[in-house]
């Protein structure tokens, strides 16, 4: 079995479809022949709250009436789903839901710990059963009925790369360079910025070495690392810095250059050209990443095929449309 990695699908899942009607006492909403409890319902309002609380945050009432047509319908599609999975004869995978509550408990020094941090975030050892039970069956039937159905082609594959080459695969061109910056600001002048950049730049030519120079006159954050700022690439630095520094030759210090900061003294001591990622090194993660995409747009348009075809009646409040959400495991 995959292991189970939850992510929130936001499903836009409008309740038009859903009529409202007579409902028996208890039950909070029915899906075809499956009631919703009104307990079920006031449990997960409850979790819900308790989260928040957990984090310092509390619910008004108009949180809550704002919240309710939410949790209700993650809760519909939750039955749709659970009914599915029975009518194909999916059940849970009682060790995995064992070995991942057991996982759970290694977490925690004591028993009495892992209880503690349950009940602060609205469980229960049952509850949270149940909810592992559930993830479990909703894995399988995802794995088959929408995993199973889809697999990117090489062409697929290839013809991301291609289209995606320049934005994703390729490394830009780059130099690497050390520089000496000498300020410009409120307590110094370009004009006096400029007659000390003179300065050291006449040292260095004198046979001064140019990282000993850095580090003693230069007023940049690089100074301590002897004015060395590593691997540059087009787009990273200031114009008038990358112009310089991507035309001078390698080795040598070019004239002073002005910027916003400053005037800076470059030094290029390497050039590196703009090269692509080879499609065979990267065409196993681009297959993984159009099947994760397939995965999830086939899984909201699965839970909308079955929203569509189910007779579900609502309590008269639930009259919103609002974006609703449900948690669903994705491969991995």
């Amino acid at each position: 079995m995959k292991k189970m990695i939850p992510l929130m699908l936001v499903l836009l899942l409008s309740l038009i479809s859903c009529g409202s009607g007579k409902l028996e006492e208890g039950t909070v909403a029915r899906v075809n022949k499956s009631d919703i409890p009104q307990s079920e319902f006031d449990a997960e309002i409850d979790a819900f709250k308790k989260q928040y609380e957990a984090q310092g945050q509390f619910l008004t009432e108009a949180d809550l009436n704002m919240v309710k047509p939410r949790i209700l319908d993650s809760l519909i599609v939750k039955q749709l789903l659970l009914d599915e999975a029975a009518s194909l004869d999916i059940t849970a995978d009682s060790q995995s839901v064992q070995e991942q509550m057991e996982s759970f408990k290694g977490q925690f020094p004591s028993e009495e710990d892992f209880i503690q941090s349950l009940e602060v975030n609205g469980f229960t050892e049952e509850s949270l059963t149940k909810e592992l039970e559930w993830q479990s069956v909703l894995q399988t039937l995802f794995d088959q009925e929408v995993a199973g159905k889809i697999s990117s082609s090489d062409e697929d594959v290839r013809k991301f790369y291609d289209d995606n080459k320049d934005a994703y695969f390729t490394t830009p061109e780059s130099v690497n360079a050390s520089h000496i910056l000498i300020m410009v600001g409120d307590e110094q002048t370009e004009e006096q910025a400029l007659v000390k950049i003179k300065d050291v730049q006449q040292k260095i030519a004198g046979g001064m070495d140019f990282g000993d120079a850095a580090a003693t006159y230069s007023e940049g954050p690089t100074k301590d690392r002897r004015g060395d700022l590593g691997t540059i690439a087009r787009g990273q630095t200031v114009p008038p810095f990358e112009e310089a520094a991507f035309n001078q030759e390698v080795g040598v210090v070019g004239e002073p250059v002005l910027s916003q900061f400053g005037y800076h003294l470059i030094l290029v001591t390497g050039k590196n050209e703009a090269f692509a990622t080879p499609f065979e090194d990267v065409k196993d993660l681009i297959k993984q990443q159009l099947d994760q995409q397939a995965y999830q747009e086939g899984t909201m348009t699965y839970i909308e095929n079955l929203r569509a075809e189910a007779d579900i009646v609502l309590p008269e409040w639930a009259t919103a449309e609002p974006e609703q959400a449900v948690q669903a495991p994705v491969q991995g």
